[in-house]
């Protein structure tokens, strides 16, 4: 097609055109028309470019393949972005429009439009360039940013915000304000002033504002927000986030390290490089006893006087160079109260080149503490309460004296004494008062020592003197004056009181080669006196050992013994003695050891009281005894069963509430069980254990008196408790009929049980005429081998079942 053949008011109107215009043949694909703007495009002539294939000026595979076929595009036309080659080789891009033009017959023309980009292009390169450069210096700032639009649509934020906030990966990745927002609410400790704040920023967008925010973790944030202006209009919000954590903590140490140098307890002075006093706390100026202005500018050495000399300072540069604190005790000279000992910290501080800019002094009143020291030495040494030496005095004397020893010349002696019964003392009068009167005994007994022996307080009411250069002759003079001078009575607050004690006495080499081994035999000695009744002494004898170690394997076998099943509970009828019918039994307990036999309950009774053992075992046989009663009781058997019960058994808190509960889990009558308690346990806190016993007779309980006649019951007390039974000791029936005062105390007994009501039973009752003179003298009850002995339930089952009916309380089985 040739360019004639193009209607001129087209050509004129195409050359009018700033963008490119090909008019394109599309079967033969070469330029039949160009406009001025399509040669300035390609650099070309517009007379060489007609007639020229397009596919010259296709810089793409894309281009060729487009030119190759074109009969899609005269159909329906393309516009799209491309490049195009310029005759130079250059590539232009362009914007290409090609839309089918009918101007002949046949294959037709298409119209092909370019726009040049360059421009355009170049201009979007160097905005992407600014817009780089602006994202970049916005994630290089130190701050946080947040950009907001005023309905909080989000603008942009940084990566330092990301940082700050610690926002998860998931939010970055997908657009979602609001989300965003919660998160940023979600991470401040008071999320509900934190929103508050939010909508105060918001109706008010052009006022900045500051506030500082705390996130979870521990986390301070500054928060700042500025209006975002657009020609001097408000469009939106800028929010600048700082972390201030460290700031805040460095301003509140520095907040605490002022106040710690004021309210210091220690004197502190500051010195500059030349060692001259630039600042000091109170406490320095308190220490000082003179003005602050008095102690500023002085040489810091120059403080502590005479020694703070030359020596001083090289010691303590010598320190610095090594990088040491300085550290020793001074003199303080004061205004006031004379010198005083201090101990100084001296350190040096170091600017960034390693020179010694100032230094700190810490400075301690040494006064309190070497008096304590002075005090604790004493301690170490004496007893508190009285003054006298203690055991480690003590031990210091025997070692010198172990020390000193030589064959044949004389030994020594070790007295262990100790207070009889002074927990009396302590008990009524109390703690104090008793502490009062060991200063007396210890006073009394120093004067009965010669200036080479040596009195201690080993605790409690326990003494040991040291008596030097002693044979057995000696100390039992020393122990003679001892328990002479404590019979003289005391008085203390106008109250006259006597105290005896009870000493042991060892000698040294004969009966130990130690302090330790010396005083464990003295004490021995000392309790066999007080087994012996006390307020004597006695030496130690080599037997004394034997005897506590069988003692302590008899403890041990009895507390094994109950694991072991070789303890039991026996019963021992009691018998109605006009009718002879059996009425009751009484629980005893009963032990058989595989080595050492059947032990009597005489010699592990008062063993179980002393160690407290007796809590247990009494326990033990109250719930077999109740158990039995109650198995009896289910059978058809009338009788009441006795249990002994002792005094620390009774002082136990839960008494009484565990005897009802014994009572109810095996569903046994109260009047089937009978507790036996001794005289003298009933005068031991009298007051409480009047209350126990009421206690128990409220819950139908039968209470008996065990022993009695060999106490001293006050009769006056006796009759206002609730006592059902009086049991006369064996100890007098024994000599009945024959002992005239056997005789009368058993009558007497028995007529002062029938004055009170009370049912009155004979033990120990073993011969028909002690049974005959009892029943002549109106006693309704005995028991004793004459009827049988203790026996286990079973065997008493059976002894009760071949006896004669009328004894038999049965009324079925």
């Amino acid at each position: 097609m040739s360019r004639t053949a193009i209607d001129p008011s087209w050509h004129n109107a195409f050359d009018d055109l700033q963008e490119a215009v090909w008019v394109v043949d599309a079967s033969a694909r070469n330029i039949v028309f160009a406009n001025p703007s399509a040669a300035s495009l390609l650099g070309l002539p517009r007379e060489e470019l007609q007639g020229a294939s397009v596919e010259r000026f296709a810089a793409t595979p894309q281009d060729h393949l487009f030119w190759t076929d074109t009969r899609q595009v005269v159909a329906d036309g393309i516009e799209s972005m491309t490049v195009v080659l310029r005759a130079d080789g250059e590539l232009v891009p362009v914007m290409r429009r090609v839309t089918p033009l009918t101007m002949a017959p046949g294959l037709g023309s298409m119209l092909v439009t370019m726009l040049d980009l360059s421009e355009r292009q170049r201009a979007e390169r160097e905005l992407e360039r600014l817009l780089a450069e602006l994202r970049a210096t916005l994630d290089s700032v130190a701050d946080g940013i947040l950009v907001c639009g005023l309905d909080g649509h989000i603008r942009a934020f940084n990566h330092r915000l990301v940082s700050i906030w610690h926002l998860p990966q998931a939010l970055l990745l997908r657009r979602d304000d609001a989300a965003l927002h919660a998160y940023l609410a979600s991470r401040v400790m008071a999320p509900g002033p934190y929103q508050d704040r939010l909508n105060e920023i918001a109706r008010d967008p052009a006022t900045p504002s500051r506030d500082v925010l705390e996130l979870h973790g521990g986390q301070i944030v500054e928060r700042r927000c500025v209006p975002q202006l657009s020609h001097g209009s408000v469009t939106g919000r800028v929010y600048s986030f700082r972390d201030i954590t460290e700031q805040t903590q460095s301003e509140a140490a520095l907040r605490i390290a002022s106040l710690t140098f004021e309210a210091s307890p220690y004197a502190i002075f500051v010195a500059d490089a030349r060692q001259v006093v630039t600042q000091v706390n109170p406490q320095f100026e308190r220490l000082m006893g003179i003005p602050i202005a008095g102690i500023l500018g002085r040489p810091a050495a120059g403080l502590f006087g005479t020694s703070g000399g030359p020596a001083f300072m090289e010691q303590v540069q010598l320190a610095w160079q090594n990088n040491l604190v300085w550290e020793g005790e001074l003199t303080l000279p004061r205004a006031s109260h004379g010198d005083c000992a201090v101990q100084l910290a001296w350190v040096a501080l170091r600017d960034a080149a390693g020179n010694i800019g100032q230094s700190i002094g810490f400075v301690r009143d040494l006064t309190q503490h070497h008096a304590a020291r002075k005090r604790i030495d004493e301690l170490a040494y004496s007893d508190v309460l009285t003054g006298l030496p203690n055991r480690l005095q003590l031990s210091q004397r025997v070692e010198s004296a172990l020390r000193g020893a030589r064959p044949g010349q004389a030994g020594f002696a070790i007295l262990v004494l100790d207070l009889d019964r002074f927990k009396i003392i302590n008990d009524s009068l109390g703690h104090a008062f008793g502490d009062r009167v060991l200063r007396l005994v210890a006073a009394r007994l120093q004067i009965c020592l010669r200036q080479t022996d040596m009195l201690c307080r080993l605790g409690g009411d326990e003494f040991v003197a040291y008596i030097h250069a002693s044979d057995s002759a000696a100390a039992e003079n020393v122990a003679r004056r001892m328990l002479q001078e404590m019979l003289l009575p005391y008085s203390l607050d106008g109250m006259s009181f006597s105290i005896q004690c009870s000493i042991g006495v060892a000698l040294y080499p004969q009966d130990g080669m130690s302090l330790d081994e010396l005083i464990k035999q003295a004490d021995s000695a000392m309790y066999r006196v007080k087994e012996r009744g006390r307020g004597n002494f006695g030496f130690y004898q080599p037997q004394m050992n034997a005897n506590l170690l069988a003692r302590m394997k008899l403890e041990h076998a009895m507390r094994q013994a109950l694991g072991r099943h070789a303890m039991q509970v026996h019963y021992q009828p009691q018998v109605e003695m006009g009718s002879g019918r059996i009425v009751g039994v009484e629980a005893l307990l009963r032990w058989t050891d595989e080595e050492m036999g059947v032990v009597s309950p005489a010699t592990f009774i008062p063993l179980a009281e002393d160690t407290g053992y007796i809590v247990t075992l009494g326990a033990w046989v109250l719930e077999q005894s109740v158990m039995q009663a109650a198995h009896w009781a289910r059978a058809g058997l009338s009788l009441v069963v006795s249990v002994n019960v002792s005094a620390l058994e009774l002082r136990q808190a839960d008494f009484v509430e565990r005897i009802a509960k014994l009572l109810q889990e095996h569903r046994l009558p109260a009047h089937c069980l009978e507790l036996e308690l001794t005289e003298s346990m009933l005068l031991q806190d009298a007051q409480e254990a009047a209350q126990r016993l009421h206690a128990l007779a409220d819950l139908g309980i039968a209470l008996a008196i065990d022993d009695f006649g060999t106490g001293y019951s006050s009769l006056a007390y006796l009759k206002n408790l609730p006592i059902d039974k009086l049991k006369i000791d064996q100890s007098f029936v024994r000599g009945l009929p024959d002992d005239e005062g056997d005789c009368a105390i058993v009558s007497a007994i028995v007529h002062l049980g029938q004055a009170l009501k009370f049912t009155v039973v004979a033990e120990g009752v073993e011969t028909q005429a002690q049974r005959s003179s009892l029943q002549s003298m109106h006693c309704s009850h005995y028991q004793g081998y004459l009827c049988a002995a203790a026996m286990t339930a079973p065997d008493f089952e059976q002894w009760l079942a071949s006896a004669q009916p009328a004894l038999s309380p049965f009324q079925s089985m």
